[in-house]
């Protein structure tokens, strides 16, 4: 495979070897700060010591995440217009991401009681490291064509997943080499998460900014940019009716994209709360849950080069409900909705898997079930997120890409601060976490329906 890039019909740059694989690398840079950060490790730090009450802890964590929904889906589709006026992509995401290094260092300073600093630096990693995805995804035409779109959308997905448990199992080392004892600060070994992603941001961001071409520059100046940018996104919103599968697809998506983000929020406060797991257990329940997707991620998107895009997510987004409905039904009292868990089951391990789990830390009946469901809503989580963003590039005009990229971003945040705000709302009315985490099937299911609307088809550039 040849690593000098060349140029395609559509005016996108195609990359070689070296270029698709430092994009699909910058994924793997970026995984710790969403997966690492944002869902297990500070994310359940956060809400049991900082907060100091799990309850309470996930109704302001639900809030924050709401408050940074917010900012990025007005910001987003912008940003996204104002790439294609521009030309390049890979200024943006140099840029926001160099932006998102002071806010996770700030996350060791997070210590018990410092509720403002913990929140302020999350929605700024938040914003910050989100903007500089609307890029990376723009970028994937330019190294990918429609033939195999969905097989490295898949790739950079199964290189997310390598660096979460990669990193994963750094951290959880950390106490064995001795080095936590050097510092010898409550909560150090949480703390560190955030120092951690930086390094490891920075460290894999290399290849890309090396070997990744970018398109070359439309001749305007920025601020000539931004307002052909904002003259265009303007005429596309005029202009919904002609694109109106487009739309149809990104207002479905920002549906089960916010469920689905909300799952990742509040999982791992949600099961520490239900379960009483330690922050070391929660890291030991992720880095086995995110070796699912490592391969199944590839798969799915290779089947995406098969069967299409829109059936791949239909059938990810159907499998993950229902581990999504099956965790929700499993509590240390009862499993399924409807059968209590007895002093003799708690104790009894789950056939097949349960000795295997047993010997992970994970002793009784009703931990082992939902780690299973976990381990399934894992297994489709990978092949959803690559395949919905391959949707973008199967049906956006080549001339839109960018743009539609950044309405994909707006829509998926401009309803995400709706999920956490309604886990937030009912955790807060039943003082349930239970009540408050089902709340997101009602996102999932409704997106499951909204896809049979959705068609995959390329759409048309408006008349100017």
């Amino acid at each position: 495979m040849s690593a000098s890039p060349g140029q395609a019909s559509n005016g996108e740059v195609r990359n070689g070897f070296l270029g698709r694989m430092g994009w699909a690398l910058y994924q793997l840079a970026a995984s710790p700060y969403f997966v690492i950060i944002n869902i297990f490790v500070f994310a359940s730090y956060f809400q049991k010591h900082v907060v100091g009450e799990s309850v309470e802890g996930q109704v302001v964590w639900g809030y924050t995440q709401a408050v940074a929904g917010l900012v990025i889906a007005f910001g987003s589709p912008i940003l996204g217009a104002l790439a294609d006026a521009y030309g390049p992509r890979k200024p943006g995401l140099i840029i926001f991401s160099i932006a998102a290094v002071p806010a996770m260092l700030a996350l060791w300073f997070v210590t018990p009681g410092h509720l403002q600093l913990g929140v302020a630096a999350i929605i700024v990693a938040a914003v910050t490291m989100e903007f500089a995805s609307v890029y990376h995804n723009a970028m994937l035409p330019s190294v990918a064509d429609t033939r195999n779109v969905g097989f490295m959308s898949g790739l950079a997905y199964s290189f997310d997943y390598v660096g979460s448990v990669s990193l994963f199992m750094v951290w959880l080392a950390l106490p064995t080499l001795g080095i936590l004892s050097m510092i010898d600060q409550p909560f150090a070994h949480e703390r560190l998460s955030g120092p951690l992603s930086v390094v490891w941001l920075v460290l894999f961001s290399i290849p890309f900014v090396l070997f990744t071409v970018d398109r070359p520059p439309s001749g305007l100046s920025v601020i000539g940019a931004v307002g052909k940018g904002l003259r265009q996104l303007g005429r596309t919103i005029t202009q919904v009716a002609h694109y109106r599968n487009v739309a149809t697809y990104l207002g479905v998506r920002a549906i089960y994209a916010d469920g689905m983000s909300a799952v990742f929020t509040f999982l791992a406060g949600y099961l520490s709360g239900i379960f009483g797991w330690s922050t070391s257990k929660i890291g030991i329940f992720a880095l086995i849950v995110l070796t699912v997707p490592i391969f199944t991620s590839i798969i799915g998107g290779w089947i995406d080069d098969l069967i299409g895009a829109r059936r791949t997510v239909q059938i990810g987004l159907f499998m993950f409900t229902l581990a999504v409905l099956g965790s929700v039904s499993t509590t240390p009292d009862e499993y399924l909705f409807f059968f209590a868990v007895t002093d003799e089951l708690r104790n009894q391990n789950l056939p097949f898997v349960g000795s295997l789990f047993s010997s992970f830390g994970f002793t009784q009946f009703p931990e082992q079930l939902s780690l299973v469901f976990s381990l399934l809503g894992g297994a489709f989580v990978g092949p959803v997120l690559a395949s919905s963003r391959t949707m973008v590039a199967r049906i956006a005009p080549h001339e839109m890409i960018s743009e539609v990229y950044g309405l994909y971003t707006l829509t998926g945040k401009a309803t995400a601060f709706a999920a956490p705000f309604f886990v937030a709302l009912v955790t807060s009315a039943t003082q349930s976490q239970r009540a408050g985490f089902a709340v997101i099937l009602v996102f999932l299911v409704a997106g499951l329906v909204g896809l049979f609307w959705v068609r995959e088809e390329r759409a048309e550039l408006a008349p100017q």
